[in-house]
């Protein structure tokens, strides 16, 4: 792994700043070469903190993908630009890493998996939570058969009162709509990924914005104006898969719940279930001497006796090494990419439910 890669990074706000650049810049086999931003002044002091000497910022979009020495574009931009963007990257030969969702809808997701595809240049969607210490664990489970045929699987995105304010937030048009598409994404593709299934038949959704159209004092981010908020604070979603299985997702921004669980999921098989929240830990559900037993293990807690610490590293740091090591060996197809693909659709099935008042067959 010798290689070194010229990355352009498009969007320059808090997840790039706080995410993609710091990784990138303590990459060897990453050179930031591009920053562009609609705000010069934010790709500018990026360009400062995480740039080198011959780190450019880009006037216009053009600009970047007319460049002929781009090998990978990091993309973290709002929602509805995500297709568009990704589209012209790759068209211009350009490896594409882009933060979730995928796009506003299936149709432009499909877009840039053709464009993935015609072009032989790896897209790659940022779901980082497949990175946790217990998903990975999880998985592992999975592979080795401990559940036997997984038929029920949660997901849950449930806040309290955490609706974003900042930004973008709130606008539709932009986003594509609120909990669902945002953190409900995160939670549907672990809930997938885990059990190994992403073929939906049909979806039946419903959505509120009874909270979002009053407003709330006690919002950790500070009340908003309902006036100019137009998306759902809360999103339910019944899933049939054609394999048979069931699979529920709950979607809030500000639920009036007493457990807060994001980026957690529930795998019910026939020989054992699981049960993954955010935190560090797993638990186990399973049928030993004939008893029901319980078996919880707290991955970074455990003694040297009996299994060695999980390497500390975050699940951004072992997400980029993931992708890294792909590209530096020549790989032109993630599996993830037609995997978050099928989370779109089941965004979009849902909301097509909710809004019709009917199942939507895919």
């Amino acid at each position: 792994m010798d290689s070194i890669l010229n990355a352009a990074f498009i969007g320059c706000g808090a997840i790039a700043r706080k995410k993609h650049l710091p990784l990138s810049a303590s990459d060897p086999h990453l050179h930031i070469k591009v920053l562009f931003d609609v705000n010069q002044e934010t790709a500018e002091k990026c360009r400062a903190q995480f740039g080198s000497d011959d780190t450019v910022v880009a006037k216009s979009l053009e600009d970047v993908f007319s460049r002929n020495d781009i090998d990978v574009a990091f993309i973290a931009t709002p929602n509805s630009t995500h297709a568009e963007y990704t589209v012209k990257a790759l068209n211009s030969k350009m490896h594409v890493i882009c933060e979730k969702p995928m796009a506003l809808n299936a149709s432009e997701a499909r877009e840039m998996l053709d464009a993935s595809v015609q072009n032989e240049r790896m897209l790659h969607i940022s779901y980082q939570n497949r990175y946790t210490n217990q998903a990975l664990y999880a998985r592992r489970l999975y592979e080795e058969g401990f559940f036997s045929d997984i038929y029920y699987a949660k997901a849950y995105a449930l806040r309290r009162r955490a609706v974003p304010t900042w930004g973008a937030a709130g606008n539709r048009a932009l986003l594509g709509g609120g909990p669902l598409i945002d953190i409900g994404s995160h939670a549907l593709d672990l809930a997938m990924w885990l059990s190994d299934n992403f073929e939906p038949d049909y979806a039946v959704g419903t959505a509120y914005d009874r909270i979002m159209k009053q407003g709330s004092e006690a919002n950790l981010w500070g009340n908003w104006n309902p006036d100019k908020m137009n998306i759902e604070d809360c999103a339910l979603g019944f899933v049939v898969m054609k394999n048979g299985m069931t699979l529920s997702v709950e979607a809030s921004y500000a639920l009036n719940t007493k457990w807060e669980r994001e980026a957690s999921v529930d795998l019910f098989g026939t020989a054992a279930g699981i049960s993954l929240r955010e935190e560090d830990h797993v638990t186990l559900i399973h049928e030993v001497g004939g008893k029901m037993c319980m078996t919880e293990n707290r991955l970074q807690e455990t003694r040297r006796s009996l299994t060695p610490e999980a390497e500390a590293a975050s699940a951004s740091v072992r997400e980029h090494q993931a992708i890294m090591e792909m590209l530096l060996s020549g790989e032109t197809v993630d599996p993830s990419a037609r995997q978050a693909f099928a989370v779109a659709r089941i965004v979009e099935g849902i909301y097509s439910s909710a809004e019709k008042k009917q199942p939507f067959y895919f």
